[in-house]
């Protein structure tokens, strides 16, 4: 594993209560203190019934082939969805993950210390309608705190709303962070893209891809989703492997999401380990520099009228895999 003169400063701002892959993320950085230091792990807001109405209100409306998640949301009856928005507000979501990061560095052993912030408790509004939180502030904090020589490197695996709102607040600090965003499609796919980070956060996305920070887009769609684990592979390579990979085995035993793991030849996406991957060698997820985008109100990518940014176009799916798994039953 590569190991520079100094570790990179990060932030990790994420749904970590959402699925299973932010707990992976999250404790593979918490095992590399030499590469990585981190200043802060952030509690992102989600929100399932937000996602779902978002995605039929816009496939209904646009008409024409739809994705798969999109047929669920459109055949979801108005009554579940109603309920499924009240039961899933964006600021449970954002507790539950604020919870959950604290579950992982207990397993790890691990005294988050005042690292552990909560985030946004809604979504923006608004492409300029920044949303105030300890999250934002603290991010603020340790730019200022970072140069653009030695900037703070943000981890957003969840909704973007608390890493944009910090850039709305103050633009300053936009030279001193490197923002890595994972989400759905390439930009070029020329695909609508149901995307959970993007589609209920669709504001905070197209405000961070329009910022000055300098920005690294890593696709989720056929670039992170080559990340999968089996639970054959998560029993043999995690089990009896210390408290930490125990909680990871766990989590991934009991993903609620996931009723089928048993299944011949099923496996689960481990999205969000290609952050904590690139941050620790670029080489294991390449990028090019590709034309800034946003996406519309239809869920499509439209090019800006300027600025770049790196995009990720592979990810070396077996090294990735091999180290963090290494690096996470590592006592």
């Amino acid at each position: 594993m590569p190991n520079e003169a100094r570790p990179k400063r990060i932030v990790i701002d994420t749904d970590a209560a959402n699925e299973i892959d932010d707990q992976f993320a999250i404790a593979w950085a918490l095992r590399c203190p030499t590469e990585l230091q981190i200043e802060g792990i952030h509690a992102a807001p989600f929100s399932h019934g937000q996602y779902f109405s978002a995605l039929r209100r816009v496939a209904t409306a646009r008409g024409g082939a739809r994705s798969r998640l999109e047929k669920l949301a459109v055949s979801l009856k108005p009554d579940l969805l109603a309920a499924l928005v009240e039961r899933t507000p964006a600021e449970l979501g954002m507790t539950r993950s604020f919870d959950e990061i604290l579950n992982v560095c207990e397993a790890a052993g691990i005294d988050p210390g005042n690292r552990v912030k909560r985030g946004s408790a809604i979504f923006m509004t608004a492409p300029d309608a920044p949303v105030e939180s300890e999250a934002v502030d603290h991010l603020i904090e340790l730019a200022h705190s970072a140069s653009p020589e030695q900037p703070i490197h943000v981890a957003t695996i969840g909704a973007p709303t608390n890493v944009a709102s910090a850039l709305l607040i103050d633009p300053s600090i936009a030279s001193n962070v490197v923002v890595l965003f994972l989400a759905g499609f390439p930009t070029g796919a020329g695909l609508d893209d149901d995307s959970f980070n993007l589609v209920q956060d669709r504001h905070a996305s197209n405000a961070l891809f329009g910022s000055e920070a300098r920005l690294v887009y890593v696709p989720g769609y056929h670039i992170a989703e080559t990340l999968q684990l089996s639970r054959p592979a998560a029993r043999e390579w995690l089990g009896n492997q210390g408290k930490l990979a125990d909680y990871l085995l766990s989590t991934y035993e009991n993903n609620p999401i996931n009723p089928e793991a048993d299944a011949v030849g099923q496996s689960w996406v481990l999205w969000d380990i290609i952050a904590t991957a690139w941050l620790l060698d670029q080489d294991w997820v390449p990028t090019r520099t590709v034309p800034r985008a946003y996406v519309d109100e239809n869920h499509r990518w439209q090019r800006l009228s300027s600025g770049e940014m790196l995009e990720a176009y592979h990810v070396e799916r077996n090294t990735v895999m091999r180290e963090m798994l290494t690096d996470v039953t590592r006592s």
